[in-house]
């Protein structure tokens, strides 16, 4: 049989609160172990596809209402099929 626990136990909240931080922290930690041990070995990088760049290329479009260059060049006219 197991002894009773002698001191008052803590807050479900005060449980939750500390399990969050906890969880953050870990990730945090992990995800700078990650970017370090990249940095130490870039050769194991994979290089992203053709469909990722397009995206990342799409993301650092300026979309402002005086933006003159296009994220990348559309035709103005409809491929024809060859």
């Amino acid at each position: 049989m197991t002894r009773p626990i002698d001191h008052p136990a803590a807050p479900l909240t005060q449980l939750q609160s500390d399990l969050r931080r906890l969880l953050a922290e870990q990730r945090t930690q992990a995800t700078v172990e990650r970017v370090g041990w990249l940095i130490a070995h870039p050769e194991a990088a994979t290089p992203a596809t053709a469909g990722e760049l397009a995206e990342y290329r799409h993301l650092l479009y300026d979309a402002d209402t005086d933006a003159t260059t296009p994220a990348f060049p559309y035709p103005t006219q409809p491929l024809e099929a060859s």
